[in-house]
Parts: structure tokens; sequence; C-alpha cells
């Protein structure tokens, strides 16, 4: 593809320098150097055309529509030799000259706004030179992909039917975008993508039998070009479920992950569709919405487990039950974390008959340890063997042996050491539970 376009713009170059063709009407008189572009060699095209045409329900962009912007890379900036040129594509002259220098050409088409209804946004860019007296013809091809973030709610026929009317969802995108679904809302919100600010959270808030419910559903490291489908429903009820309610149940929440710029490239590729819309009513879907990929599986919340004894003649824990403490416990829990930046949060709960926060406080010691910031409490978490300052760590030893004789001398009593990990992925929560006789 790039080298037969390569073709028909040398052609167009050598026809354009012969006198054929227009040049550009907005000319300016720069200081030192200047070469010229080829501008029908930036046309933008679209990454996937026909599967976004199909999923967005919108009609996909051509290259006319887009707006392209000429930016200088370096270099000194005056009112002679602007840093930054923009045309609507269609309007732009057939030859362009700019200064000598390195430069980035984008192109997008839609508003790109913090929050919108059916709004896609579509954005690309390249990188070409310009020389002295010579004419650029070689950009590399813009190719533009949907590059906001797009949602759909979908409120499950089992929960429509047991819902007030005036239930709705309020979906927030990072600190700027906020729109509010109700049950007859049929579009897709569209959100601004902004690269420190990647959580999404949906809100709903509703009777439900009788009672009111508020349920968040939120998605970390959210990413432009993907559809977050988030469906709302009883809960225990799964989509092919009769719609029997079962007075008394909550409401929860899933999400998929949809890649719409997934390229079509041949016979026999599948793309992704939007086979299911918000509904009123519930359960109707589009008519023969073609085959459809199955959802990006999402990796799991942190683990903990109990670790396996290292020494000979140790009796290792079960977090399923009360383990009696003794001589030979290996008191180890094993905190492992798949998501991209590690442990986030991680924080420890003591709950104890005996070890109360007086008795930890008399020990330099609390009921309640963040071990991600651990503060004041860093010496003696550290002279116990503890964990501290594990943000960002993907594995973590949680080793309590040093806590074994402050138990065994107060006597009989219960504990129970309550962990909650958190990551980019979600949360979990264990608590191991001790008794001493």
């Amino acid at each position: 593809m790039k080298l037969y376009k390569g073709i028909i713009c040398s052609l167009t170059a050598a026809a354009i320098l012969g006198g054929c063709a227009k040049e550009d009407p907005f000319i300016r008189e720069y200081e030192g150097p200047t070469g010229s572009l080829l501008t029908k060699c930036l046309a933008p095209s679209i990454n996937n055309p026909d599967g976004l045409e199909v999923m967005t329900r919108a009609v996909v962009p051509v290259a006319d529509d887009f707006n392209v912007t000429i930016t200088r890379q370096g270099g000194a900036k005056s009112d002679s030799q602007p840093g930054t040129v923009q045309y609507k594509y269609s309007e732009m002259p057939e030859v362009l000259t700019l200064p000598t220098g390195d430069y980035k050409v984008s192109a997008d088409y839609g508003d790109n706004a913090p929050a919108a209804w059916d709004a896609p946004y579509y954005y690309g860019e390249s990188d070409f030179g310009i020389e002295a007296n010579k004419i650029t013809d070689d950009v590399d091809p813009i190719v533009a992909k949907l590059s906001n973030i797009r949602v759909t709610i979908v409120f499950h026929p089992s929960l429509l039917s047991a819902m007030s009317d005036d239930s709705m969802v309020e979906v927030k995108a990072g600190n700027q975008g906020v729109l509010t679904f109700v049950p007859s809302e049929s579009r897709s919100a569209y959100f601004k993508y902004v690269s420190k600010s990647q959580t999404l959270a949906a809100t709903f808030t509703g009777i439900v039998d009788g009672s009111e419910v508020i349920v968040t559903k939120s998605y970390d490291n959210v990413a432009p070009g993907n559809h977050y489908r988030i469906t709302f429903r009883m809960h225990g009820i799964e989509d092919d479920a009769p719609g029997t309610i079962v007075s008394g149940l909550a409401v929860d929440a899933s999400i998929e992950k949809i890649d719409m710029n997934h390229t079509v490239s041949g016979e026999g590729e599948e793309y992704l569709t939007d086979d299911w819309r918000p509904n009123q009513g519930g359960g109707t879907q589009d008519p023969d919405p073609g085959p459809v990929t199955p959802p990006v599986v999402e990796k799991a919340a942190p683990s903990i487990t109990a670790a396996t004894p290292t020494e000979a003649g140790k009796t290792g824990i079960d977090l399923d039950k009360v383990n009696e403490v003794t001589d030979n416990i290996y008191c180890v829990l094993d905190v492992k974390s798949q998501a991209e930046g590690g442990i986030r949060d991680f924080k420890v709960e003591i709950i104890s008959d005996k070890l109360t926060p007086d008795e930890l406080e008399s020990v330099g010691l609390s009921d309640k340890m963040d071990l991600v910031n651990p503060g004041a409490l860093e010496s003696p978490l550290t002279g116990l063997g503890l964990p501290v300052n594990v943000g960002g760590k993907q594995s973590v030893s949680f080793d309590i042996t040093g806590f074994m004789p402050m138990l065994g001398i107060l006597g009989e009593g219960n504990h129970e050491f309550k962990l909650t990990v958190t990551d980019a992925n979600g949360t979990t929560v264990k608590t191991l539970k001790l008794h001493t006789n």
C-alpha cells in the first residue's frame, strides 16, 4: 500500500513541478531556506473503516472531513516562521511551502469533548522533513483510529422489571467527563481520554423492590479506542436466566471491554459488533449483528494464599479455618499482583480478644496498619519482620511469625488478621484466623 501510494505521489509531484497544479494560496515570505510539501500524500485514512461504521453506528469520515495540523519540531518560531499551520484537508493547497526542518502532521475528526452522546473522535499522526528547494512526497500514511472512550449502559431485563422509573446510572470518566443514563437512553456516550486520569466509574441509583440501591462499578487503566459495555442486573440473575426476581437481592454489574480498532484485513476475518443496545423493556438484539469476537478477559485481582512451609517440621496455615497456634506453626502468606504498577494499597487490621488496640499501642503498634505508607509504624513493623513500603511490588511475603510470642503470652483467645490488598485489577480481602490456648 505504501509503495503504491508513493508511486502516485511521485507522479503527482512531477506534474506539479511542471506547473500543472495550483500553488499554495497562503504562501508566506519565510526567512531562510524553504522546501515544498505535496499535500496529497498526507491524505488521512481510517483504521478498520468497515468495522467502525458498524460498531459506532456512525458514518466514518473520509479524508476531506479531517482537520490537519502541521507542527514544526524544534527550532525558533516567529511570525515569519510559524510553528503550526492548520487546514481542513479538503481546503489544503496541493503544494505547501514550509521552512526547512522536521515536522509532525496530525489529522483529527470530531470535537473530543469531555463527554458527549454518539460522538466518536478519530486521530492519527505522522512525521516528515522539509529540505531546501525540494518537494517532499513520501510522507508515511496518516492512519487515524478511534481515540476517545465509548461507554454503553445495559439494564438487564431482570433489573428493568424491578427498579423504579427514575432509576439512573451516572458515568464518570477521569476527572472531566460526566453523563447520566436513564433506562430509555439508547445512545452510547463518548468520553475524552486523559492519560493521567484513567478511571471509569458507573453508579446505579434507584429504588429496587422497594429499597433504595446505590451500586458503583469501576474500571482502572481505561484506554482510548475501547468500548466499555456495563451491564447492571439483579445479583445472581444470569443473562439466560428466567426473569424471576427474588426479593431482597442486590444489584451488581459487569464490564465488558471491546477493542473498537480491531482490524479487518481480509476475507474470513471477524470484526466486533455492538450486538446489544441499551433498551427499554430489555433484551432486544439488533438484527443480524454479525460475528462477535469474545470479550477481553480481565486479569485477576491480587491473590492472597498460605505459603508452603520452608522448614522441616513446620505446619502451614489454612485461610478457610481457625488455626491453632503452636510452636511449629508457619504463619506466612504470599501476596501477589498481576496488574501493571503492582500493589497500590495493602492494609492490615487486627481483631483480637486479647491483642487489643491498647495492648498494641503499648508496643508501638496499632490495630490498623498500612504497609504501603507505614508512617511512624515503619520501625516496629520492620522489627517484627513485616514488609513495609510495598507499593508497586508484584510479590510480597507477609510473615507474622513475630506476633506469635506476643499472642502466647496473652493466653487463650481468638485473633484475626484481616488483609485488604488493592491493585489496578481490583481488591482482595482475606482473613487469617488464629486461636491460642
